[in-house]
């Protein structure tokens, strides 16, 4: 009997305790994780997939809040989890982690969202400062600073973003326009910054767009050589890339507009999303919600026969042609307003010359006037109009125009030639353009800063 109790206690402990072939419990874990730390844009809101597979149950730990992980928990098996993002607004970028834990398995997935572009400063709170209706003072004069050449008339200008760097048009040898830029006042002639168009027009006005990437001009193009070798009547509206050192002749521009009408000038507000066109023959006066336009389709568009090249220092020979270009048809877009205004004239009868135009917030400004070199002051314009024509500021004369000696003092001109070239709304405050010439022949491109009140 002792015998038989001794074999069952033997037997008992063989089957309690485990052999050494058998094999412990696997621990949870995950395996053939794939998972790469990353970056992203700004703007991002899908980061990446997590695929892994795990050994028992799972779940995310998200150390941020704008971050988030889909699904965030799991059972045995296959999985593709899904991160997310918010858009990250401000000007720092940031990093966050995501954790993946099955047992004492734990995988991490770091994330760096990259800094949203500084927002653009908004326009400061309008200022006491000098009306169209003071005489001149050092405190009008924003800029008088050399352009890309000193032979040739400023047509235009404009203003960048940074509030210190002026863009100039000017019109060389009849049929290039010269679009320059350089730092406010500046005594350096910026050779290397200038982009030269050919066969584009009178240059007589433009808008800045800047971007991230690049900075764009719409002016007007497609124009014609008259009989005088000046180039008008431009049939087309271009937004072209600038580029230093560039020529460009307007077939080579991609991104056209069409009115059905010759002689048209542009002004564009990119912040307001308009456009407004000026009849320069016509004086009409179209304002268009500028995300329209660009919302049209691009066609073949035969324009009216034009005629270019045959210059001294062109590379074309003189050619008569009506060319299909490929262009958005403006006239499938109902204008937000639609007026015509008249042309002032002297005692004399002769025409006041229109001298650039600005669309800002839904008003147009526009600038007249000419250039007088005999020693009497020069005769200038301003007016402010809303898109439908209704007169906010009336025709006002620039005072400061008539102070010689004052404008002698200050450098800007001893003959009193100071041709009206040019207005912006940039900043907060209204900027008028203005050729300047002294006795040496010298031509600069000055600019006054008035108060957007303009006139008490």
């Amino acid at each position: 009997m002792k015998r038989l109790v001794k074999i069952f206690i033997a037997l008992l402990f063989l089957t309690l305790t485990p052999g050494c072939d058998q094999k412990k419990e696997e621990a949870p874990r995950f395996s053939a994780f794939a998972a790469e730390d990353t970056t992203i844009a700004a703007e991002a809101t899908s980061v990446t997939t997590v695929s892994f597979s795990a050994t028992a149950s799972w779940n995310t730990r998200v150390e941020v809040d704008w971050l988030t992980a889909s699904p965030q928990s799991g059972d045995t098996g296959d999985w593709n989890v899904q991160i997310k993002s918010t858009p990250n607004t401000v000007t720092k970028s940031r990093t966050g982690r995501v954790q993946f834990i099955c047992g004492e398995d734990k995988r991490v997935l770091t994330v760096t969202q990259e800094a949203s572009l500084p927002a653009p400063e908004p326009e400061p709170e309008p200022v006491s400062g000098p009306l169209l209706t003071d005489r001149f003072s050092r405190d009008l004069l924003f800029s008088t600073g050399r352009m890309r050449t000193t032979t040739a008339v400023m047509q235009s200008f404009d203003i960048a973003k940074d509030g210190e760097t002026i863009f100039y048009s000017q019109l060389n040898n009849k049929f290039r326009i010269y679009l320059s830029w350089n730092k406010r006042n500046s005594e350096e002639t910026p050779t290397s910054r200038c982009m030269t168009l050919c066969y584009s027009g009178h240059g007589s006005n433009f808008s800045l767009e800047e971007t991230a990437n690049s900075n764009y001009i719409w002016i007007s193009n497609y124009a014609s050589q008259n009989a005088s070798g000046d180039y008008w009547d431009a049939q087309i509206i271009s937004r072209i890339p600038l580029e230093a050192g560039a020529t460009l002749k307007p077939w080579q521009s991609t991104e056209n507009y069409y009115f059905g009408e010759k002689n048209i000038a542009v002004a564009v507000d990119i912040d307001g999303d308009m456009l407004t066109i000026l009849g320069v023959t016509t004086g009409r006066i179209r304002t268009y919600r500028l995300s329209q336009l660009k919302a049209l389709p691009v066609e073949d568009i035969t324009l009216e026969p034009l005629t270019y090249g045959g210059e001294a220092k062109s590379d074309d020979p003189k050619t008569t042609v009506s060319p299909v270009v490929k262009a958005r048809d403006g006239r499938k877009v109902t204008p937000l307003g639609d007026f015509t205004i008249k042309r002032e004239h002297y005692s004399d009868g002769t025409g006041v010359s229109w001298q650039g135009f600005d669309i800002h917030d839904g008003l147009i400004y526009q600038s007249q006037g000419n250039g007088h070199a005999d020693g009497t002051p020069s005769p200038g314009w301003l007016q402010v109009r809303k898109i439908d024509g209704t007169v906010v500021i009336p025709l006002t004369k620039y005072k400061a125009l008539e102070d010689l000696d004052a404008l002698k003092a200050a450098g800007i001109t001893d003959t009193g030639y100071m041709e009206p070239e040019g207005v912006k709304f940039r900043h907060g405050a209204v900027f008028c353009g203005f050729c300047s010439k002294n006795s040496e022949d010298i031509r600069r491109g000055t600019i006054f800063r008035y108060d957007p009140k303009l006139i008490q």
